[in-house]
């Protein structure tokens, strides 16, 4: 359950609450086995309270800390459910765009069936473009810093592409100990012309659609329902 209290005299808990009523907006009409799903939630004078399906297992962050990396068929079955429940957010009329795609926000049940989680970012709009910095810092794509053009559903490519470098690494998307502030950090990804360094652990397969998702240039990034076709999904039931 997420729980809001209501203290509108408190700017942190207003910001709270209405996060958690976008959160709310956004997910209880969504269904898929890769989302994690709203059951209900209750008002009342002492505030709002989210009822969302349990995963057993936690989350992918804690997971990989707790296990260390995905071997490769893991990874490839986590990657293989994350596009699914991409697609199915993308393809919705309107789009919805989760915005704050990291291992975190990924939760795995005892199947190990992997959930997209808090929806608290997300934005759902025909006019797929925002111009709203959100997201956090290492799985961020360049284009959310920059605020130029606007950003869409090509930044939660971006992000995935950061979330299968953090399930083969146990590490942070740019490495250990790469970003020492934020302002470092913002600056790195926003204007210069590096990625995310692919790691040596992944086959061709895996470095190939890791280097697609982390393409700086937002439209050379494919979709993820092109993405469910490549050929490092080959022979994954």
């Amino acid at each position: 359950m997420k729980k809001a209290l209501v203290d509108e005299n408190g700017e942190e808990d207003r910001r709270f609450r209405e996060k958690l009523q976008n959160e709310l907006n956004m997910c209880q009409e969504l269904r898929h086995p890769h989302i994690v799903a709203c059951l209900g939630y209750e008002a009342n004078s002492m505030g709002l309270n989210i009822f969302l399906e349990y995963v057993s297992g936690g989350s992918m962050s804690a997971l990989l800390s707790e296990f260390g990396a995905l071997d490769s068929t893991m990874l490839r079955q986590a990657t293989k459910g994350l596009l699914e429940g991409l697609n199915y957010l993308h393809t919705r009329s309107p789009p919805v765009m989760h915005r704050d795609i990291k291992g975190a926000n990924v939760l795995v049940d005892l199947n190990f069936c992997v959930k997209l989680s808090d929806f608290g970012c997300s934005k759902r709009s025909d006019l797929t473009k925002s111009f709203t910095t959100i997201g956090s810092i290492p799985w961020m794509a360049p284009e959310v810093i920059l605020k130029e053009d606007g950003h869409g559903r090509k930044a939660d490519m971006w992000s995935l592409g950061c979330v299968i470098i953090e399930m083969a690494t146990a590490e942070k998307p740019w490495g250990k100990g790469k970003f020492d502030n934020v302002m470092f950090a913002l600056r790195h990804i926003s204007m210069t012309s590096e990625t995310p360094p692919i790691p040596d652990v992944l086959d061709e397969t895996g470095r190939d659609i890791v280097f697609l998702c982390t393409q700086r240039d937002a439209e050379s990034r494919p979709s993820a329902a092109d993405l469910l076709n490549h050929h490092f999904f080959l022979g994954l039931l």
